[in-house]
């Protein structure tokens, strides 16, 4: 016999709470006593129907019996309706990966992260996507319906050496790849770069020509090209360009990386700090000569991914987005936007440009609003500004330092 200790999830009320309990011993297959035990044999019935009868929401109920010894660590089974996903966020610690993993919470997912880094979150699990074996794992344990591939070496440094982007893009992908044709995973959202293309001075389609420079780059377009090439596989690539800012609700979550190499948050974050500030080059032939790129919100990009999840399951097919705001801002209109928050002048340096720099990098981005009615509202550069600035207050009060690259 096995005893329901606890109902919970997405339920609104105590009374739901009861309720499901109540349907799971009402039920026409059971005929439990009443200290609320159910028969081994008719435990799993009895929780399907009261779930699927409780608003279609999640509820999860806790049991502890011996003949589920392997669940024992976990004390539960997790049973969902037939509208609830599993979702898992590979990178799940990283920048993206952290403010995705928040804001898709307590939506119509289940949500589970996978980092090599060490978390305290207990739904993101230990493990290098290199390690197939305990791979194999995991996904046998959550058997999500979608991934969302976020981990990758994405530094673009050329300092580290290739091998390095190659075992952390190009083998941990394959070995995603993998294990999701030997589960039947069919669905699979990956996050790719801007620098993959050819750079040129107008705006950037799904459909010029490619060229990738760095070594991250190169890596990045190989993922595509092995997700693409696997036919057992839905997915849908995202071209990111300059992802910034920070996620303000439900968490403040923004980027800290060791070392920082991002204009914005390394612009904000000197100017809060009253320290130089460095920009590569005036002399370049944009409107100001200064570098222009499309900066989109991370909250855009987790409006984005999340439009991406219902489209994959919809539409079974396998497409390739831009994702920026299509609005280019120069380096020089950041700085005066970023004065502007402060209310006194920037003690900054102009110094050469640095080698491989392109004057321009906009995309266009009229697929995904389009396809995945993407608006990219919060990508402006005061709003990009100001929840930067809300993240680096943060950092502070937590007295977290930042560390810069070069002249940085």
């Amino acid at each position: 016999m096995a005893k329901v200790i606890e109902v919970s999830g997405f339920l609104c009320s105590r009374y739901e709470k009861t309720s499901a309990i109540r349907l799971a011993r009402g039920s026409a297959i059971i005929n439990p006593d009443n200290s609320g035990f159910f028969p081994d044999n008719q435990l799993a019935n009895a929780m399907t129907i009261a779930a699927n009868k409780i608003l279609r929401k999640k509820i999860i109920f806790f049991y502890k019996h011996t003949l589920y010894k392997k669940f024992i660590k976990y004390s539960f089974i997790k049973l969902f309706c037939n509208d609830m996903k599993n979702i898992l966020i590979t990178g799940a610690s990283g920048y993206i990966g952290s403010c995705l993993f928040h804001y898709l919470q307590g939506d119509k997912y289940n949500i589970y992260g996978l980092d090599k880094k060490i978390t305290n979150n207990k739904k993101i699990f230990l493990c290098n996507l290199t390690n197939t074996n305990k791979l194999e794992k995991i996904i046998k344990i959550i058997k999500p319906e979608i991934i969302i591939h976020l981990a990758a070496q994405s530094l673009v440094d050329e300092t580290i050496n290739k091998k390095k982007y190659y075992v952390n893009n190009v083998e941990a992908t394959k070995s995603l790849l993998d294990v999701m044709n030997k589960y039947s995973i069919k669905n699979l959202i990956f996050s790719s770069t801007a620098a993959v293309y050819n750079y040129k001075d107008t705006k950037l389609n799904e459909t010029d020509p490619i060229n990738p420079k760095s070594n991250y780059a190169k890596t990045k377009l190989n993922c595509e090209k092995k997700i693409i090439s696997n036919k057992k596989i839905n997915s849908i690539i995202f071209r990111f360009f300059n992802v910034c800012s920070a996620l303000t609700k439900p968490k403040l979550i923004g980027e800290l990386h060791n070392p920082e190499t991002h204009l914005i948050p390394t612009v904000t974050y000197k100017a809060k700090l009253k320290k130089k500030i460095y920009i590569y080059g005036d002399d370049f032939e944009t409107r100001d000569g200064s570098c222009v790129r499309d900066y989109v919100h991370i909250e855009d990009i987790c409006i984005a991914i999340k439009s991406a999840l219902d489209f994959l399951v919809n539409h079974k097919k396998s497409q390739i987005f831009n994702i920026g705001s299509s609005d280019g801002f120069s380096n020089f209109e950041i700085l005066n936007a970023v004065k502007e928050s402060v209310n006194e002048n920037l003690n900054y340096q102009i110094v050469g440009r640095r080698a491989g720099d392109a004057a321009s990098l906009v995309c266009n981005s009229s697929k995904a609003r389009k396809l995945l009615k993407c608006k990219f509202v919060k990508s402006n550069l005061k709003t990009i500004i100001n929840d930067e600035f809300k993240w680096i207050e943060f950092l502070l009060t937590q007295k977290k330092k930042r560390y810069f690259k070069n002249y940085l």
